[in-house]
Parts: structure tokens; sequence; C-alpha cells
């Protein structure tokens, strides 16, 4: 369940990704297989104009990022820790301060720009996310090191989120409010 501002928000479509990311942000993401890719990600472009970027996360992925959006001004998380049930309450504006999107690569993630690069932390596909190494390497321009996981989507987020799989067009899936 997620309360809003507005009310509740309840079998509602969110900006699925966008949420997701967030969610996954907030609960130190969802359980993935132990093997990490490391990954350099560096920033290409920035545009003024839309807020935007572009950031080559490996050999294979480059992110086009534009602002992404949260569902209410305030959102309310369920999770359970050790068995017991947790409100959080997290303000939408300052979530949407650092959250991109790209809709083309399906992945939703926390930008923060550094001296020399990029932080970034959430989903770079619908099968994987990233997280900044909890020791920050360097690589010897000064870019962040990132580890890159699957995400096992037995285990997705939690109970009211469910994944959609289109396995068959090879396309972008879908999370939804149950």
């Amino acid at each position: 369940m997620i309360q809003g501002s507005m009310g509740t928000f309840s079998s509602v479509k969110v900006r699925t990704l966008s949420f997701a990311c967030f969610l996954a942000v907030v609960m130190h993401f969802v359980a993935g297989a132990n093997t990490a890719r490391v990954v350099y990600p560096r920033l290409l472009e920035e545009r003024s104009s839309d807020g935007g970027m572009m950031v080559k996360v490996h050999d294979d992925l480059t992110l086009n990022l534009r602002k992404g959006s949260v569902a209410a001004r305030e959102l309310r998380v369920l999770t359970e820790e050790n068995g017991r049930l947790v409100t959080r309450f997290y303000d939408g504006e300052d979530i949407e301060r650092n959250l991109y999107e790209d809709e083309e690569k399906v992945a939703s993630v926390m930008v923060t720009k550094t001296g020399s690069g990029v932080r970034m932390e959430g989903l770079v596909s619908p099968t994987h996310r990233i997280k900044p190494m909890p020791v920050s390497e360097k690589s010897e321009h000064g870019l962040v090191a990132h580890e890159i996981h699957e995400i096992e989507h037995k285990e997705m987020l939690d109970k009211t989120l469910t994944y959609k799989s289109n396995v068959s067009e090879g396309t972008a899936s879908e999370r939804v409010l149950s």
C-alpha cells in the first residue's frame, strides 16, 4: 500500500520504473546473484535544457537519461524488517531531485554527479541493478567503481509488486501495483 498526500493509491499503475527504482534504493536492493560485474559509469553528455544526460555504464550499455518522477509529494512505504512491519515516509520532491529514467532501456536510477563522474543506484534494466561499490575504488580517470547485479525476479521487491515478463517479444517488462 502506498499513501500519498493526495490519498491512498491502490490498484493504480504508477510510473512503474521510477517507483521500482525508488523502492529498490529504499529497500537496499532486492536479492540478486552473488557475482557482480564491476563497471565505471562515465558521463558522456549533459543537456541543461531538459535536465537529461547520457551515461556510458559499460561498453554494451549507454543510458539516455531524462528526469524521472514519482507518484506523490509524500510516499508511505511499508516494509518488513526482522518480522516487524515498518512504515517510512519519503518526500517525493527529494526523490525526484536525483531520479532519472531511460524508457528505451527500461532503466530508472538515482544519479549524483561527482567532481569526476557520476554515482548511480537503481535499475539499469528489468534484469539488472547498479550501485556504487562499498569501498569506492576509482579508475585511472577518477571514475567511481560500481557493481551490477542480476535481479532474481521471484523475490522482486515485495508482495505488492508483481513482475510481468514479455519474453516472447524480447521487450521490457512492467511492474504494477496490486
